[in-house]
């Protein structure tokens, strides 16, 4: 009689496992919410996601005047396609923005795939007129601040 209770014990926990698998994988699966571009973080993603799609020209038209930088700066970053960014704080002062993210790169897929290597990153944004546009960003934009800032 001592088995059954184990069995049922057993299935239950089962059940939890795959429940948890199939809510992890769905939670890994949704697509990025898409931010107000009119926003610091949402120019950051935008210019973070023409950097990943390789469309340096759509990156270049959000850098700021200030920045420093144009289309060859841009066009010589790199970042892992696999990139995992997300977007952790943001703070607004006046015409200035710190936008943090949290980044992810070189991340093997599967269930015991290597989990990459993850670093936080400050990019700095400021209005010019109505818009909001990349001013600074150590991590991809640190060949310009050198040569040009």
């Amino acid at each position: 009689m001592a088995t059954r209770p184990d069995r049922v014990l057993a299935a239950v926990v089962g059940g939890v496992v795959v429940l948890a698998v199939i809510a992890g994988v769905a939670a890994a699966n949704r697509p990025a919410a898409t931010l107000d571009p009119t926003t610091p973080q949402g120019v950051v993603q935008e210019y973070l996601k023409a950097v990943l799609a390789g469309d340096y020209p759509a990156a270049a038209k959000l850098l700021s005047s200030t920045s420093g930088c144009d289309l060859s700066d841009v066009s010589s970053t790199t970042v892992s396609q696999s990139a995992r960014i997300v977007l952790k704080d943001i703070v607004v002062d006046g015409d200035m923005a710190v936008v943090t993210v949290d980044v992810t790169e070189g991340a093997d897929s599967g269930p015991f795939g290597d989990s990459g290597y993850s670093h936080t990153e400050r990019i700095t944004a400021e209005r010019e007129g109505s818009a909001w546009k990349i001013s600074g960003s150590p991590w991809l934009l640190y060949l310009c601040r050198t040569t040009k800032g």
